[in-house]
């Protein structure tokens, strides 16, 4: 029932109204920009994760990653196949979301596509240096050898949830997983929140926000693989919340004035100015990606609500989304657009 009512193809009307800013996407869901209408919910599939994977990994030109393409522009722009889901992606303008750990929907990448985004989020807390460890000094939490065994324990429950569809009884372990997920999802929050007190640094948190990402989705799938869609719902509300919580704590103009107080460049010089321009920069960088998550997380629980609406399980959902090897996008039309 469920694969009559999802489109393997986003329509070409709804693909050149994103390019002429008739409709604009907003994590997984399309909305009409003139009335605020919903009137489509994006899913993510194993086509997908596999793509953003390989640009993980390899890089793909276009494909909103900034890994070195050297040596690989020529056998991708061979490949049709490639191409085809590339433009969808970048149609929608939804490459960088498709790498990052958002995601586009309910997340359904394998293992080795979430490692591979782990691993990026925590090489960004490696590159604090130095600037990690001087805020550490008073915070035990934020100690690097407590943060790298948080990401082991997001690492682990991502192997653990990928690994339950191949057991012939995976609910206990997909339950585990959401227990899991919850107090990890709390570490990297505190992380996040304290980072974000007195004397805001949002570079510096951007990670721990990144990896709180994570785990809410790591949640809401354990979730809805176990048939749990109420309580799958009511994470990823939760999650959403959470994130727009610390979101509302990014403090631009304050931010980036404390930031360059904390380096040696004379207050009122060009050089102040020129760092402060930089600082600001960096920080709306930043922002930017702290409010992409806040989007996806607030779609997904878009998207589940719609599902409940038109009497689809979240596991059916799943198991349309993993299925699908080559679409790198599954859309779920509404029968009547509704305002939200």
């Amino acid at each position: 029932m469920i694969a009559s009512l999802l489109l393997r193809e986003v329509p070409a009307r709804l693909l050149s109204g994103v390019g002429t800013g008739e409709y604009k996407v907003y994590g997984s869901i399309i909305r009409s920009v003139a009335n605020g209408r919903i009137v489509g919910h994006l899913q993510e599939t194993s086509g997908l994760t596999r793509l953003a994977g390989k640009a993980l990994t390899e890089g793909i030109p276009g494909f909103g990653t900034a890994v070195d393409l050297a040596g690989h522009t020529v056998s991708y722009v061979q490949n049709e196949q490639i191409k085809a889901a590339v433009n969808v992606v970048q149609n929608l303008q939804i490459a960088n979301l498709a790498v990052s750990a958002a995601g586009i929907g309910v997340s359904v990448a394998g293992f080795a596509v979430l490692a591979a985004k782990i691993g990026r989020v925590e090489a960004k807390v490696d590159a604090l240096g130095d600037r990690l460890d001087a805020i550490a000094r008073g915070v035990a939490f934020l100690r690097r050898d407590r943060i790298a065994e948080d990401f082991t324990r997001l690492r682990t429950a991502a192997q653990m949830l990928d690994e339950a569809w191949l057991l012939s009884d995976p609910l206990p372990q997909w339950r585990l997983v959401a227990e899991e997920a919850i107090f990890v999802s709390n570490q990297f929050e505190r992380r996040a929140l304290e980072l974000l007190g007195d004397n805001p640094d949002p570079i510096a948190a951007e990670p721990f926000l990144e990896a709180l990402a994570f785990a809410s989705s790591a949640r809401v799938q354990a979730r809805l693989a176990s048939g749990e869609d109420a309580v799958a719902r009511k994470a990823a509300e939760e999650g959403a919340l959470t994130l727009m919580r610390a979101g509302d704590r990014l403090g631009l103009a304050q931010a980036a004035v404390a930031g360059t107080l904390r380096t040696a460049v004379p207050v009122g010089t060009q050089d102040w100015s020129d760092a402060l321009d930089a600082r600001a920069k960096a920080l709306r960088d930043s922002v930017a990606g702290t409010r992409a998550r806040e989007a996806a997380a607030v779609g997904s629980a878009l998207t589940l609500e719609e599902l409940e609406r038109q009497g689809i399980s979240g596991r059916a959902w799943l198991e349309e989304a993993r299925a699908e090897a080559e679409a790198p996008l599954l859309l779920l039309p509404l029968s009547e657009a509704k305002p939200v």
